[in-house]
């Protein structure tokens, strides 16, 4: 639906009142309006049940807004930069295929409902410092034009991000998720930092594809790339790269033996911090090396054995393997 005005606005103009602004276009003299109307006596702006789906918005804020009920804004776009900054969702909110023009501020919002910013795109920065969700994240299929900002988020349980797109730098340093970070078949065109944080269930990434710097640092059960197509990746985490194709790899810090790389194709590895391993693929074709060292130690114990038989010394326990 196209966003209309000159409509009049259906709203309760009382703290806590529902607002339904459908398909409307809302500049900075009628939310002005809205706001002081919901005005609690405390300071605090308070709205209830709200559908923004379709609106549009110009030069609006809702910074510090209480929205004590579930709240839609799918579909909705914003014309100019909008600030959510310290923002309360106490229900649920949907950000579905919202279209940021501008840069888009969360910082230190908080969300006590599910989160759905599924088919958002950002077309300015999308800033989500120090936001803390107390339950599901959805990014799925999100697009970020722009830089976006994780620094310091709290995710209280999954934080998902399925086949995100972000076009330009990427960070979630310090962030913290009690459970799952996903970030399965996202694409990365710019600088990505995932971590150092520290995630209570998986952090995946697997068939994610990258085509600059991605930078993993993760403390949790489990990191996985499986499949994942990557360009320069710098691991301080033990990881499954299974069936990974990574053009240069640099393992930071730890032992390259704490990584599943089965299958892999590495065509450059540096370990720094450990035993430095120059040689391409050298992970890849580990399984190879270790055959060929068990045919060598063989070769000795028949060696052996041939030399024993001819002063009739062959011990019982080896007689099987007489050659």
């Amino acid at each position: 639906m196209r966003a209309e005005a000159g409509r009049p606005l259906n709203v309760d103009l009382t703290p806590g009142g529902k607002v339904d602004l459908r398909g409307r276009v809302i500049g900075p003299e009628e939310w002005t309006a809205v706001r002081a109307a919901a005005t609690a006596p405390d300071g605090t702006v308070r709205l209830g049940r709200c559908w923004f789906e379709d609106a549009r918005f110009e030069r609006v804020s809702f910074h510090g807004v209480l929205f004590e009920r579930d709240v839609s804004f799918c579909r909705a776009e914003f014309g100019k930069g909008v600030s959510f900054y310290r923002t309360v969702f106490a229900g649920n909110v949907s950000f579905c295929e919202t279209v940021f023009t501008g840069n888009a501020s969360f910082h230190e919002s908080v969300f006590h409902g599910h989160a759905d910013f599924s088919r958002a795109c950002f077309r300015g920065d999308a800033l989500f410092g120090h936001a803390l969700w107390r339950r599901d994240a959805g990014f799925t299929e999100a697009f970020f034009q722009s830089v976006a900002d994780f620094d310091r988020a709290v995710f209280q349980r999954d934080a998902v991000f399925h086949e995100a797109c972000f076009r330009s730098v990427v960070s979630l340093r310090h962030a913290d998720v009690s459970r799952n970070l996903l970030l399965g078949r996202a694409s990365f065109h710019d600088d990505a930092w995932i971590g150092p944080l520290t995630a209570g269930g998986r952090v995946g990434l697997d068939a994610a594809r990258s085509s600059r710097r991605l930078r993993i640092a993760a403390r949790a059960p489990a990191v996985t790339a499986r499949h994942a197509v990557l360009d320069r990746v710098h691991l301080r985490t033990p990881a499954d790269l299974s069936q990974a194709v990574v053009r240069e790899l640099l393992l930071d810090g730890f032992d390259p033996d704490l990584c599943s790389f089965e299958e892999a194709r590495i065509d450059a590895l540096t370990v720094r911090g450990g035993p430095v391993a120059a040689e391409p693929e050298r992970a890849a074709r580990r399984p190879l090396a270790v055959a060929v060292s068990a045919v060598a130690l063989l070769g000795v114990v028949l060696a052996t054995l041939l030399s024993l038989r001819q002063f009739g010394h062959v011990p019982a326990h080896l007689a099987h393997l007489h050659p």
